[in-house]
C-alpha cells in the first residue's frame, strides 16, 4: 500500500520488506523543490528507523526520474534570501541539503536507485548518493549546470568525480552534456541497463536476491567501511574491517548459519 505525505509529493510502497520512495511530481518531470528535498529526507528518516524495511528503493513517478532543480522556485528563493541575509544563508541552505544527501547515502541499508528518462543536474546528484542505480533504456543523464552559470554544488564534483573518475567527471561537468543510459553503463555510473519500463522491476529483483541471499547486517557493515576507507589510509580501513568483522563474531548463530547454507548448497536463513 502506499502511504502518502501531506502533499503527496513524495510516496511511499512498503511490500516485503522493500520501501520504495517515489518523486511525485510527474508534471514537473519530478523538479526536485524545496517542500520535495524536506519530505525526502524525512521519508528516508523513517525508512532507516524502520526495521521491517530491509531495502530501499528510490524512483520518479512519470516520464522521467528528475530533470533537476526546479527553476522557477529554487532560483528566485536563493536571489530573495541571498539579497536579504547575504551568502552565508546560502552556504548554510546548503548545508542542510548536503545533511539530507548524506544522510541516504549513509542509510546502513541497501539503497538502490531506479532512473528513467531525464536524470539531470540534482536529479542525479541524488542518484549518486544510492548504492546502486539502474537505468532504463531511455535514461538521459547529464550534470549541466555550468550551463546556467553555476556548478553542481550538491555532490556533483564530488560524488560523480569519486565514481567515474576525473577524466570523465570533468568532461560531464565541464561541457554540460547529456549521456545515454549505456554510455553511463560504460563509465560505471549505473550498474544496469534495462529496457524501457523495467529499471523498477530489475530494482526491486536486486533488492529481493540481496535480501535472500546476505546477512543484511553484513551488508550494511560493509557499505559503512567501503564508504569510509575513500578517506582512510590502507593500513586504517584494514584495521577496521577486523574491527568490524570481530564485532560481526559476536553473533556466532548468524555467522554458523551462513557457513552451514553454503554447505548444504541452500540459502541462508538470517
Amino acid at each position: 500500500m502506499d502511504e502518502k505525505t501531506g502533499s503527496n509529493i513524495i510516496l511511499i510502497e512498503k511490500k516485503d520488506k522493500i520501501m520504495t520512495i517515489y518523486l511525485n511530481r510527474p508534471e514537473k518531470r519530478n523538479a526536485l523543490n524545496p517542500e520535495i528535498m524536506t519530505e525526502l529526507s524525512n521519508a528516508f528518516l523513517a525508512a532507516a528507523s524502520d526495521p521491517e524495511v530491509k531495502v530501499v528503493i528510490l524512483a520518479g513517478k512519470g516520464r522521467a526520474f528528475s530533470a533537476g532543480i526546479d527553476l522557477f522556485e529554487f532560483p528566485s528563493m536563493f536571489i530573495e534570501n541571498i539579497n536579504e541575509k547575504g551568502t552565508s544563508w546560502f552556504r548554510n541552505y546548503l548545508m542542510d541539503l548536503h545533511y539530507g544527501l548524506n544522510k541516504i547515502e549513509s542509510l546502513e541499508k541497501p539503497v538502490i536507485c531506479a532512473v528513467h528518462g531525464y536524470t539531470i543536474g540534482m536529479g542525479l546528484e541524488l542518484a549518486l548518493t544510492a548504492d546502486f542505480r539502474i537505468a532504463s533504456k531511455d535514461t538521459r543523464i547529464g550534470i549541466p549546470e555550468v550551463q546556467l552559470g553555476l556548478i553542481p554544488d550538491v555532490g556533483g564534483t564530488t560524488r560523480l568525480t569519486r565514481m567515474v573518475g576525473i577524466i570523465k567527471a570533468k568532461e560531464l561537468i565541464m561541457t554540460g552534456k547529456l549521456i545515454s543510459a549505456d554510455e553511463a553503463f560504460r563509465i560505471n555510473l549505473v550498474n544496469e541497463v534495462t529496457p524501457e519500463g523495467e529499471e523498477l522491476n530489475v530494482a526491486r529483483r536486486l533488492a529481493q536476491d540481496i535480501m535472500d541471499n546476505c546477512s543484511l547486517t553484513a551488508v550494511g557493515l560493509s557499505k559503512k567501511i567501503i564508504d569510509l576507507s575513500r578517506d582512510m589510509d590502507k593500513n586504517t580501513s584494514l584495521e577496521i574491517e577486523g574491527i568490524t568483522q570481530s564485532i560481526i563474531f559476536g553473533d556466532m548463530e548468524k555467522v554458523m548459519e551462513g557457513f552451514q547454507a553454503r554447505m548444504e548448497g541452500r540459502k541462508p536463513n538470517f
